[in-house]
């Protein structure tokens, strides 16, 4: 039996969407539970599904560090499992016996996981922090902000801010950094132009945002960074997202007829 307790006595925090940590520990559980049902008749299967065994360990393991603050998490995971060893002498039948519970403790691991990762603070976390940083800035940038690669930090900033101009423009623009910024807000066919607003605003906005892309869209990823000029370029980032969700068009909002219930009419 798994002797371990169900969830780590860990700060636990997200280091991105949960959406995304939930679909990826029920995928991971799915996988895990594939490696049980199948039996091997021979000692060569065995082999085969130890080594995909391991394969699955060692990719929950990466996908866990990359979905917590922490890499306690997977190290946690990847622990031993206690369980009652076999007292048979042939190697693979003990192996027929002990490798079940191998895969079943680890699997209640994730189930464990999965099960507190409602009550798990999602980031930003705290009033000041969410104020300073845009969401999805903060899932893309934050993890390798905390790791000190700055580069890949800033490189994760200019292509989330990038791919939301796409989304919005709808693949009508095949440019991109500032190119793709100008010819978004252009003031007569950019999709992210105000018409509401002053020309000098939107110009303001168009070259704050093309001067960021053209400042930090070729950065090499291995840069030698301080961490205070970092977090000032993610707290940029995060002002340039939200000016962006301000300009997103408002989809239009759909009348619904009313609904006639029989049970109401005389």
């Amino acid at each position: 039996m798994n002797q371990l307790p169900a969830v780590p006595a860990l700060g636990l925090m997200l280091a991105i969407p949960r959406e995304r940590v939930q679909a990826m520990l029920e995928a991971q559980i799915a996988k895990g539970a594939e490696l049980i049902r199948e039996k091997a008749a021979s000692p060569e299967a065995m082999a085969q599904l130890k080594k995909r065994s391991w394969d699955w360990t060692l990719e929950t393991c990466n996908a866990l560090k990359e979905s917590f603050s922490s890499d306690l998490v997977s190290l946690w995971f990847s622990s031993n499992v206690f369980f009652q060893p076999s007292l048979k002498l042939n190697d693979f039948e003990r192996d027929l016996d002990e490798f079940p519970p191998v895969i079943r403790g680890k699997i209640e691991r994730l189930y464990g996981l999965n099960k507190v990762l409602l009550v798990i603070p999602e980031p930003p976390c705290g009033d000041f922090v969410a104020a300073q940083f845009h969401p999805r800035i903060y899932h893309c940038a934050w993890r390798p902000f905390e790791l000190g690669h700055f580069g890949q930090a800033i490189n994760a900033c200019v292509k989330e801010l990038e791919d939301t101009i796409k989304e919005v423009v709808a693949g009508n623009i095949q440019e991109s950094g500032a190119a793709l910024v100008k010819q978004a807000f252009d003031a007569e066919t950019g999709f992210l132009c105000d018409k509401e607003a002053t020309v000098a605003e939107n110009q303001g906005v168009t070259d704050l945002l093309a001067g960021f892309m053209n400042r930090y869209y070729s950065m090499p990823p291995n840069s030698v960074l301080e961490i205070q000029s970092t977090a000032r370029v993610l707290s940029v980032a995060s002002y340039l997202m939200y000016v962006l969700d301000s300009r997103k068009p408002k989809k239009p909002e759909k009348e619904v007829a009313p609904v006639d219930f029989e049970f109401l009419k005389d």
